[in-house]
């Protein structure tokens, strides 16, 4: 089953898909752990054999943090049976469903909602995904964001690269060093499963003791709504 179409409600309304917003329907589901200007994001845990209300997302990228097995509920009384993997990502319209975890381990994931994203790399630095295709992969792209997967060995280098203001989601621990122009090192640890806001940077780096793997969500816009970065 295509997951592009789980969020599928043509001729919906946006009231109406304000009205039933996920975090204020069924908040025991959904919970907002990082918002801004630019985009919203909302944790979504559903333990098994347990089911949300009916609720809406806008145009948003769903992450799973881990395995999903669901059945989907639409409002025009379709069910739909979708099984998707940890790590993976899908961009989605705007809708309503329920979903019924029908595994035997609890889901849990991250919806990106981007708003009025306006943002660009600083001035002259090199796009990772250009620089480096080796541990920077494009997944997805569109008019509002652009979704990289990193993925590094222990103790691997990387070269200077900027990013635009971006959502950090890690979906291993993380222990590296990272390095900006004017040659300062900061420490970077975290857990997998959290989430960063990030703004403009550039920076090269290592990483350490562990394999990495993470996705970065990079905010686009228009060039009306880009900011200006020295």
């Amino acid at each position: 089953m295509n997951c592009l179409l789980w969020l599928s409600a043509i001729g919906v309304p946006a009231f109406a898909l304000e009205d039933i917003d996920c975090v204020k329907v069924d908040p025991e589901h959904h919970k907002v752990i990082l918002e801004n200007e630019q985009v919203r994001v909302v944790r979504w845990v559903v333990p098994a054999g347990d089911k949300t209300l009916s609720h809406s997302h806008p145009n948003s990228l769903n992450i799973n943090l881990t395995d999903y097995n669901g059945r989907v509920r639409t409002p025009d009384g379709k069910t739909a049976y979708v099984h998707d993997i940890a790590g993976s990502l899908r961009w989605r319209l705007a809708g309503i469903h329920a979903v019924e975890n029908i595994g035997s381990q609890c889901m849990d994931g991250l919806i990106v909602e981007p708003k009025k994203p306006g943002s660009a790399r600083p001035a002259g630095s090199a796009d990772p995904a250009a620089a480096d295709p080796k541990h920077q992969t494009i997944e997805f792209e569109n008019e509002l964001i652009r979704v990289i997967r990193e993925r590094y060995e222990a103790r691997e280098k990387f070269a200077m690269h900027g990013h635009p203001d971006n959502v950090q989601v890690l979906l291993t621990d993380v222990n590296a060093e990272l390095t900006d122009p004017d040659g300062k090192t900061t420490a970077v640890v975290g857990k997998a499963g959290e989430v960063r806001w990030r703004p403009v940077t550039q920076h090269a780096g290592r990483i350490l003791d562990r394999p990495v793997e993470q996705i970065v969500i990079e905010m686009k816009g228009t060039p009306a709504l880009a900011k200006s970065v020295k």
